[in-house]
């Protein structure tokens, strides 16, 4: 490990937005978002670009960027302390344990954007939106809640849409169901997809219901 990421990790421990899914207290959700509060989720969170923006367009609403990387995490988690955001806060585990950390029906929305495709058949099973996944997903959702997903990959959006269509969920089609602040947070544009759109490629977006 480098001497920055060894620093990153120290820092991360003493950052009051920041929880440690190893780590941390059963009931520390509670004891953040309280018992009734619904919150939103950025899966694969990174530098936490998306729920940064979330949380400034929503400042009523709690916000958590979720990534295993601690390195990414710290940058997301600095950046909200400095704006002094006090509704975004990071999780530090795998997408595959939230159901460790989140009560079902918690879950307003869940933004994914440009998760990895895993292209290859046989690792199908691990994307963020095999059918799975979906299923921890619909366990966390609220009745009505909403996932985003924002990717390059067409195999990928592909995928989505059959998978979602197998769970008993359907896509939302078109703009509409997208307010004002939604738009605004689709408009943002992380490092990946500056990088993606100065290559030309195309960016696909799709909200879907999975109830």
């Amino acid at each position: 490990m480098t001497r920055k990421k060894r620093l990153r990790f120290n820092a991360l421990r003493g950052m009051d937005n920041v929880i440690d899914g190893r780590l941390c207290e059963p009931d520390w959700f509670q004891l953040l978002f309280g018992c009734g509060e619904l919150v939103t989720l950025e899966l694969g969170c990174g530098r936490g670009e998306y729920t940064l923006a979330l949380a400034r367009c929503r400042r009523n609403v709690g916000v958590l960027g979720v990534d295993r990387n601690g390195a990414r995490l710290w940058k997301g988690a600095e950046q909200a302390l400095d704006e002094g955001l006090a509704n975004a806060f990071f999780l530090r585990a795998l997408v595959e344990h939230l159901e460790k950390h989140i009560p079902p029906g918690r879950v307003g929305e869940i933004w994914l954007p440009f998760p990895d495709p895993l292209p290859k058949n046989r690792q199908a099973k691990h994307r963020l939106l095999s059918v799975l996944f979906l299923e921890r997903y619909r366990r966390l959702l609220c009745p009505g809640g909403v996932l985003h997903l924002k990717t390059d990959d067409l195999d990928l959006m592909h995928f989505a849409d059959q998978t979602v269509h197998e769970t008993g969920g359907r896509a939302l089609e078109g703009p509409a169901h997208l307010t004002g602040k939604d738009r605004e947070v689709m408009a943002v544009r992380t490092t990946y997809e500056k990088k993606y759109r100065g290559e030309g490629r195309i960016i696909y977006d799709r909200s879907f219901r999975l109830d």
